[in-house]
C-alpha cells in the first residue's frame, strides 16, 4: 500500500457509510406501494353508482364508511359530527375515494367550491390518488385531484 491509499479507503468508507444512511432514510419516510389498508367489504349492495363505476373499470371496494369526528371547542365544549364516505374504489392499483351525488346537496364546481366539499376527503386519506365523484343520473364520473406542495414549499 501507498501512503495516501488508507486515508483515500477511510473517506470513501464514510461516504459509502453515509450515503447508506440516507438511502435507508429516505426508504422509511417513502411512502408505501401497493394498494393501501383498506378493508374491502364481502359483499357492497347493488346501486346505481356502483354498477357506473364498475361498468367504468372501478372495482368498488367497500359500501358507505361512516367516520366518527369529536371536535373539542376551548378545551371544555365537545361537539359530535360525522363524515360519510359512499364508496372506496380502485384502478389498477390505485386508491379512490367515491363520493356520490346528491340532490340536495349539489358540487359547487368552482376550485373553492371542490376544496371546501371534497378536500377533506384527500387530508383524511393521503394514499389515495383522488375523489371520484359519481353522478348516477347524468351517467358521469369525475376524477378529482387535489395537489398540495409540500411544507418547505409553500410560501408565507
Amino acid at each position: 500500500m501507498y501512503r495516501g491509499d488508507s486515508l483515500i479507503l477511510l473517506l470513501l468508507s464514510v461516504f459509502i457509510i453515509g450515503w447508506l444512511l440516507y438511502r435507508f432514510r429516505f426508504w422509511l419516510m417513502a411512502p408505501p406501494k401497493g394498494r393501501p389498508a383498506i378493508d374491502p367489504d364481502p359483499e357492497v349492495p347493488a346501486t346505481a353508482a356502483v354498477e357506473l363505476l364498475e361498468f367504468s373499470g372501478y372495482e368498488v371496494l367497500t359500501g358507505k364508511r361512516r367516520i366518527p369526528i369529536q371536535i373539542q371547542v376551548n378545551d371544555r365544549e365537545l361537539l359530535e359530527s360525522r363524515l360519510f364516505i359512499d364508496h372506496f374504489a380502485a384502478e389498477e392499483e390505485k386508491l379512490y375515494v367515491v363520493k356520490v351525488a346528491r340532490d340536495r346537496k349539489p358540487l359547487d364546481w368552482t376550485g373553492s367550491g371542490l376544496r371546501d366539499q371534497l378536500l377533506v376527503y384527500q387530508l383524511l386519506y393521503p394514499e389515495a390518488e383522488g375523489i371520484l365523484y359519481v353522478d348516477p343520473r347524468q351517467k358521469t364520473i369525475e376524477k378529482i385531484r387535489f395537489d398540495v406542495p409540500e411544507e418547505e414549499s409553500r410560501t408565507s
